[in-house]
């Protein structure tokens, strides 16, 4: 998974979670209170810090109640994007990698390349059932 895809669903699962719901109602209900030129700054403090964990409070068991009464549960739930999803990198990509992080010779990385390449040709052409289970893309890429 790339860390494009980390960063993507971890966002939504921030973004979906009771805490920043709760301070979105709480920040809608005492941002005003703030911005009212008759009302002194104590009370809006005092009003930030009463509301806040109540709300809070309140969306979390409502969260609770809802993820309780629909049986889900964040662990099992589908990604809610298709794209996002857990793969295994490539074995060209695990390639490429190596080369970028210097662990490989640019002219290993060549031939390894050329011999992905001419394996995918042939994998193409025809499926291969190998008896051992070992991927030919592995083999490859450990020589």
């Amino acid at each position: 998974m790339s860390l494009e895809n980390r960063i993507e669903r971890g966002g939504r699962r921030i973004l979906s979670s009771p805490l920043w719901l709760g301070l979105l109602i709480t920040a809608f209900l005492v941002i005003p209170v703030f911005f009212t030129p008759e009302v002194p700054l104590w009370v809006g403090i005092v009003s930030l810090t009463t509301l806040l964990p109540t709300v809070l409070g309140c969306t979390y068991l409502a969260d609770y109640l809802y993820r309780r009464a629909v049986g889900s549960d964040e662990s099992d739930a589908p990604s809610p994007d298709p794209s996002v999803t857990e793969e295994e990198p490539t074995a060209i990509e695990r390639l490429r990698h190596a080369y970028a992080t210097g662990d490989i010779s640019e002219e290993t990385f060549e031939r390894k390349l050329d011999r992905l390449l001419e394996t995918e040709d042939i994998e193409t052409r025809r499926p291969r059932n190998r008896s051992d289970g070992v991927n030919q893309e592995t083999d490859l890429l450990t020589e």
